[in-house]
């Protein structure tokens, strides 16, 4: 009632100020009072709303014909409803990922585009059918890359197939794609190394079309190939030196009952505090926290630490200490202190994510040398 109420007093104001027609006027405010009551009309449409529905619901459970032909009749049938610009929509996305024919594709994007695209969209839009133009000449290697990356087999399978496709178009359009998927399939099947080469031909195919997060990416598989193809292959040599050093003093002659048994009580306790600290360490709050060890790790830590102490044992029955006691009271814990660091940087490394580790360890050491310093 306001609304009929302040176009009659619009129309009187008008009126009195100009010379126009009152029919015209009439017309006018007709014409304002019916467009409130048309686009809710279209909104409202319960045909289009239960088809756009029943589209969703195919479209969710991969019936991607079926909801491809649902939307299809809502465009068709319901040219003003607001269904259709949903529907305009989801056929462009179906027809390049799911059916993969490029020429439908092309043209519901270039309607979605001219009719409905709002001005946030029409850049992306523009993109899209640039690319989408250019791949008209390599429809079938689109169609197995589209085919692929929804198949939902497992990265394995996804690493083959992938391969198999630059191989047999190795001038296919999507290239930077196809090794940005590569790149971040290695990763999580944690292969660094494939990784990282993937990142490298990916930057240098272009080095704009690494994003921010392909960068870390990158940096991180990098570090974890360095850390194990350099710094993993001195500690292995650390760790070999060794061994063939004690090895080569003879230690098992100078072996006797006494010493056998202090390491085996050695290993015992070792063990039972191992097994003390068990329910303290799942009591640990890692919430927030990128390193959690598991299971295995701990017990293979411990199982390390057995052999380290195993060494020591050799170690200090060595035959060239017999006449250098001073000597051996000196290095014995440098040299322990060295084979340790060597053989649990080789445990961390080898983690699934020893670069993070490193990282967590590096921050939380500064973290104590400043909590220390601010003591003093």
């Amino acid at each position: 009632m306001r609304i009929i109420t302040g176009m009659l007093q619009l129309k009187s104001i008008v009126m009195q100020r100009t010379k126009l027609n009152p029919l015209l006027i009439l017309l006018l405010c007709g014409a304002l009072l019916w467009l409130p009551f048309s686009g809710l009309a279209a909104q409202g449409n319960p045909e289009a709303n239960e088809l756009k529905q029943k589209a969703q619901h195919a479209y969710i459970a991969g019936r991607y014909a079926e909801a491809a032909a649902t939307n299809l009749e809502i465009a068709e049938k319901y040219p003003e409803s607001e269904a259709r610009r949903y529907a305009v929509q989801m056929l462009g996305t179906l027809y390049e990922d799911n059916l993969v024919d490029i020429k439908k594709a092309i043209k519901w994007d270039r309607e979605f585009l001219k009719k409905y695209a709002d001005p946030r969209q029409v850049s992306f839009y523009k993109e899209k059918l640039a690319s989408l133009e250019k791949l008209m000449n390599q429809e079938q290697a689109f169609k197995t890359y589209q085919a692929i990356r929804f198949a939902n087999k497992g990265d394995e399978i996804m690493v083959k197939r992938f391969e198999a496709l630059l191989k047999e178009h190795p001038d296919f359009l999507m290239k930077t794609e196809v090794q940005r998927e590569l790149a971040y399939a290695y990763g999580r099947l944690d292969k660094r190394r494939e990784s990282y080469s993937a990142f490298q031909a990916l930057s240098r195919i272009s080095e704009k079309k690494l994003s921010s997060s392909d960068r870390v990416a990158y940096q991180m598989a990098g570090r974890y190939w360095q850390m194990t193809q350099e710094w993993g292959w001195v500690a292995w040599g650390v760790i070999a030196t060794l061994w063939v050093a004690v090895l080569m003093m003879k230690p098992w002659e100078q072996l006797t009952r006494a010493s056998t048994k202090k390491f085996l009580l050695l290993a015992m306790l070792w063990v039972l505090l191992i097994a003390a600290s068990m329910p303290l360490f799942y009591k640990i709050d890692t919430n927030g926290d990128r390193i959690i060890f598991h299971d295995t790790a701990v017990f293979i830590a411990a199982g390390l630490n057995l052999t380290i102490l195993f060494w020591l044992l050799l170690l200090t029955r060595g035959k060239f200490w017999q006449t250098r006691p001073r000597a051996l009271r000196w290095l014995s814990p440098v040299l322990t202190l060295l084979m340790t660091t060597a053989v649990f940087y080789l445990f961390i490394i080898y983690q699934p994510n020893g670069p993070e580790i490193t990282d967590v360890f590096a921050v939380k050491y500064r973290y104590l040398i400043g909590e220390i310093t601010e003591r003093r």
